[in-house]
């Protein structure tokens, strides 16, 4: 018995310890970039799934994220309800996500995702955007404040308590 007992709590501090610095984990204890420290990213416009285009430029004063992600991914999945709803809930207030699909054939892939996920916020195509060549896990997320500026890179699932707080921040310097 005293066996299986510290078996199992190896395991746990094991499972923690993953959970805590795995790839797909996001330390929810790291904090905003200082505003001084944050540097800006070359101004883009990438063409939208609707059909339109999408600039950086034209969301000067918003605080964006920016989620680099695939149909395909499990992390993708797990966290597009929570991208959903913080978008949903405080882009009155001057935030807004914008996901890029990393899909081989985003054409063909993310219709049904947006659909299933009832995805409110811009899907766009990587075509030419320099950027999305150095995203090596999926999914990457950077948050830009109201300057253009990366606050925070997420690698990994963004807890939904984790990006509102961040946002809130963000959403409330001058």
């Amino acid at each position: 018995m005293l066996k299986f007992v510290k078996g199992a709590i190896l395991f746990a501090g094991l499972a923690v310890l993953f959970l805590t610095f795995g790839p797909s984990a996001v330390n929810p204890f790291a904090k905003l970039s200082k505003s001084a420290d944050r540097r800006s990213i070359d101004a883009f416009a990438l063409p939208a799934m609707d059909g339109s285009e999408w600039s950086l430029g034209a969301h000067q004063g918003q605080v964006v994220l920016l989620n680099f992600w695939a149909t395909w991914c499990p992390p993708c999945r797990a966290e597009t309800p929570a991208l959903v709803n913080v978008h949903n809930e405080l882009s009155g207030r001057g935030f807004s996500v914008v996901g890029v699909s990393m899909d081989d054939d985003p054409a063909s892939a993310v219709p049904g995702f947006v659909e299933k996920y009832k995805i409110s916020y811009p899907i766009l195509k990587p075509e030419g955007f320099p950027l999305a060549n150095h995203i090596d896990t999926l999914p990457t997320s950077l948050l830009l404040d109201k300057h253009g500026r990366v606050a925070r890179t997420y690698t990994g699932m963004i807890p939904e308590t984790v990006l509102r707080r961040d946002v809130e921040a963000l959403l409330s310097e001058s």
